[in-house]
């Protein structure tokens, strides 16, 4: 499978566990973002747009694309050999790449040792040992079952 087609799947998560906002919000932490969770930082047009200014679809799919592609930059940099692993443990570690970012998602080693190895019901459990777990509700329930079938 290539990474677009991978990226294609995991974008039909991501919209599912980020939602698909045309405008900018205040995400549950309270930072400014739009379109597929996407946190607009400094460096984005958006960076002094209020909340509520509208944004087209092409950019929240611009920006996705982007955001995604560094998803899996940071999975491939995490986890020996992604590409090797069955499609949905691939889909796993991009989606939590996305929604950690690289440091973040870093700190689950037993989890990331145990993807490394081959050893899936292992990483689903190391996965709900985290506060991670609790705090993305729906969203990590999912995944853990996505790992733990792989």
């Amino acid at each position: 499978m290539s990474k677009e087609e991978l990226i294609e799947i995991v974008k039909e998560d991501l919209i599912r566990h980020e939602g698909y906002v045309t405008e900018i919000y205040l995400c549950s932490e309270g930072y400014p973002t739009f379109g597929i969770g996407h946190m607009i930082t400094e460096q984005d047009m958006e960076h002094t747009w209020p909340v509520g200014t509208p944004v087209t679809d092409a950019r929240i799919l611009d920006v996705f694309h982007s955001d995604c592609s560094d998803a899996y930059s940071d999975a491939c940099a995490l986890f020996l050999n992604l590409d090797s692993h069955p499609k949905d443990v691939q889909r796993v570690c991009i989606n939590m790449a996305f929604n950690l970012g690289r440091n973040r998602l870093s700190k689950f080693k037993n989890m990331i040792s145990a993807v490394n190895e081959g050893n899936y019901a292992k990483a689903a459990d190391e996965m709900i040992d985290s506060r991670w777990y609790k705090q993305v509700g729906v969203r990590s329930k999912e995944l853990v079952e996505i790992m733990r079938g792989a």
